[in-house]
């Protein structure tokens, strides 16, 4: 479990710093994050999530589930790569400006990131991270209670 803390830090860093936009589903792309976390990566939420399976899969300790986290960087490539045309397509010039300075998945920015405030106060992160915390405490506490019943 301790390896899956940083990742569920990071998310709820990404989460405050993004705000409300990180939980729709529409077609039409918010305000471009410049805060926290997007100015190392522009994509920190799925960095988290990725980071969150590959620890779940060391916990569980087998190599077959490793697929999980491996399908799902796949999957985030595909759903980044209609993201960021999407986003070159409303934002224009100020996107390409992000897209040259900042890292599509985590580094160091290229550049000094612009003045940027949070979109979110941390209560209203966590609210939006409750469920996430939840899956978490149910994984682990799944993967603990199978390592009691074996021993």
């Amino acid at each position: 479990m301790a390896l899956a803390v940083p990742f569920e830090l990071l998310r709820g860093w990404s989460a405050r710093s993004i705000g409300p936009a990180s939980r729709t589903r529409g077609t039409q792309p918010g305000p471009l994050a410049l805060a926290g976390p997007y100015r190392y990566s522009r994509n920190p939420l799925y960095v988290a999530n990725i980071g969150l399976f590959c620890a779940f899969a060391v916990a569980a300790g087998a190599w077959f589930t490793w697929v999980l986290p491996a399908l799902l960087l796949v999957h985030y490539t595909l759903i980044v790569r209609w993201e960021e045309s999407r986003l070159l397509e409303v934002h224009g010039e100020p996107y390409r400006a992000l897209l040259r300075r900042v890292p599509r998945w985590f580094g160091p920015a290229s550049g000094p990131a612009p003045d940027a405030t949070p979109h979110a106060s941390w209560s209203a992160a966590l609210r939006a991270e409750r469920g996430t915390l939840v899956a978490l405490l149910v994984i682990f506490g799944a993967l603990a209670t199978r390592i009691v019943l074996e021993v």
